[in-house]
């Protein structure tokens, strides 16, 4: 497998609203996952990007990642 074993993310209760004027798209803003590369996705590093997120986005948990797919997945091969 080239993922590792413990992948943690940080997520933001809500997402800061994004407005742009003189164009119709409008994001509301909401619950989001933050992009994070696998190989700093240990969980002390994403307490450190924890406390970096909470800075600007306000209420941020950690939650840990489970690959539901059958490629090399321990969990789902039965």
């Amino acid at each position: 497998m080239i993922f590792k074993d413990d992948i943690h993310v940080v997520v933001a209760e809500n997402d800061r609203p994004v407005r742009i004027s003189g164009k119709e798209f409008i994001d509301d803003g909401g619950p989001l996952v933050f992009e994070q590369y696998t190989r700093t996705a240990d969980l002390e590093s994403i307490k450190k990007r924890k406390k970096q997120m909470e800075r600007r986005y306000g209420k941020c948990r950690i939650a840990k990642l489970v690959f539901i797919d059958e490629d090399d997945n321990p969990q789902t091969k039965g």
